[in-house]
């Protein structure tokens, strides 16, 4: 399938690798299918493109991994949260965090209020709301506060094989 990006134009992109959002993203409930795009250049980012149809424009969000940035980031998976990406089991889940990187980078922020979960088996996405949460809209990105302090991450690699392993499924009371 052929796609057209706004930041790396034409694209051709398989078929079993769109992730439906049933619900869309909070503000772009029109988005249903997305596909994540890994590049070279952006990395430990990927972008989360939207396939819009032709009333929508091609939006792409940053994302990276949240347990990069906080390995002790954690939040629970409600049943209904589990339910909507069908999904049983969280290890088929892979979990990301929304960056706003503006003009400014040392300005940089992620979301860790809200990550988006995708069961990569089942190809179902979800952004899960973490109501009552320790966790901002706007946590700083550390990496942005490091550049401007001169400090570096010389683990990046070993950074990038770290799994999601700070959210646990919790059962619902009714």
């Amino acid at each position: 399938m052929r796609i057209h990006t706004i930041n790396f134009g034409d694209l051709e992109i398989a078929q079993d690798t769109i992730i439906t959002f049933d619900d869309g993203l909070p503000g772009f409930p029109q988005l249903n299918r997305f596909v994540i795009l890994e590049m070279e250049g952006i990395k430990p980012f990927r972008y989360l493109q939207a396939l819009p149809d032709d009333d929508t424009p091609p939006i792409a969000l940053y994302l990276i991994n949240p347990f990069l940035v906080d390995p002790s980031y954690e939040f629970r998976l409600t049943d209904s949260d589990m339910a909507a990406i069908k999904s049983k089991n969280s290890t088929e889940l892979t979990i990301y965090a929304i960056a706003t990187i503006p003009e400014n980078p040392v300005e940089a922020t992620l979301n860790l209020m809200a990550p988006i979960v995708i069961n990569e088996r089942g190809r179902r996405g979800r952004q899960v709301i973490l109501h009552e949460s320790k966790y901002s809209v706007k946590h700083p990105l550390p990496c942005a506060a490091e550049q401007e302090t001169g400090n570096t991450n010389q683990d990046n690699e070993q950074d990038n094989e770290i799994e999601n392993q700070g959210f646990t499924e919790q059962a619902e009371n009714d």
